[in-house]
């Protein structure tokens, strides 16, 4: 074995990982120590090098998650917006975005869902 082992028990309460050391050792994590792991290693991976690329390329096929549910609410003092997102992988991430941040990603998703559909579905019989 040269390589992590993931096995979730069939009750779906906790996962075994196996870590490929001479003998193997298995750590048996429950939700919350893998939620706490996946805080700490996010942490610690913001942190390494290379970092994630700052900006994104749009048009690249990816796997989004499907109508998360979100929440907007004001920041008290500066009246920045605090934009939380469930994600069902991590739970709920929260992000602060400035005023003008904010007004941009509002205008670009009102413009997004005004705008017709661009697959098939969308064009004539040709």
């Amino acid at each position: 074995m040269n390589r992590l082992q993931w096995l979730l028990d069939k009750d779906g309460q906790a996962v075994t990982l196996t870590l490929p050391t001479d003998p193997p050792v298995a750590l048996r994590l429950n939700s919350a120590q893998i939620d706490d792991m996946l805080r700490n290693l996010g942490d610690f991976r913001a942190s390494m090098a290379p970092p994630h690329e700052k900006t994104w390329q749009p048009g690249r096929r990816v796997v989004a998650e499907p109508d998360p549910c979100w929440l907007t609410e004001p920041e008290i003092m500066p009246g920045n917006s605090v934009l939380h997102l469930r994600d069902p992988r991590y739970g709920w991430l929260h992000y602060l975005l400035p005023r003008d941040a904010a007004r941009e990603l509002g205008n670009s998703l009102v413009a997004q869902a005004d705008r017709p559909p661009q697959g098939p579905s969308s064009r004539g019989a040709g």
